[in-house]
């Protein structure tokens, strides 16, 4: 199943902080119009609860019985509470220290050196393969593939394409992410 998510629900958990710097943005000579493998691959894995799924289920609203209700849930085929598909997004990003985070505050995951001071989400599509359930150990493999510069309304703007796969302790496919983040 592949799912294409817009802006309103691109990356529900990801906070957006905007810094009160007077940044001049100057197009580095370093970024091509197309600047393929800038950033090398990030992991980390994520152990999966049912007071996770059960929280995020609530906040997206989701009362579906397999999300939230283990009795209900032990009985189906699943045998045990899963996690609704967009569960991925509570996975992907690595919990690491705000100081460890770049000066635009966005997840390191999107950690480019660019002259910016601000991200939002832009655009996501999902594959996805198996559902997730309490005790899954994830794996979350995250890398930029590319960086586009253009020119904004406002000045220059970056889009920073990124890719994540994550994978069971298995080693099964779980899902797939290609997420286009706006950095200005």
């Amino acid at each position: 199943m592949v799912i294409n998510v817009g802006l309103l629900f691109t990356h529900l958990l990801l906070i957006l902080f905007t810094l009160k710097f007077n940044l001049e943005l100057k197009v580095m000579g370093a970024f091509s119009n197309k600047n393929k493998g800038v950033q090398g691959v990030r992991e980390h894995v994520f152990q999966v609860t049912a007071r996770d799924i059960k929280r995020f289920a609530q906040a997206i609203g989701d009362t579906n019985p397999l999300y939230v209700d283990e009795v209900f849930a032990k009985k189906s085929s699943f045998g045990a509470i899963i996690a609704p598909p967009l569960f991925c997004q509570v996975m992907a990003f690595e919990d690491v220290p705000v100081e460890e985070l770049p000066a635009d505050l966005s997840p390191i995951e999107l950690a480019v050196d660019l002259p910016v001071n601000r991200t939002v989400g832009g655009s996501s599509k999902y594959e996805f393969y198996q559902y997730v359930s309490p005790g899954d150990m994830i794996t979350v493999t995250s890398s930029v593939v590319s960086v586009e510069q253009k020119q904004g309304r406002n000045g220059m703007l970056f889009l920073v394409s990124v890719e994540t796969r994550y994978k069971n302790q298995f080693g099964e496919r779980v899902a797939k992410e290609v997420a286009t983040y706006v950095k200005k």
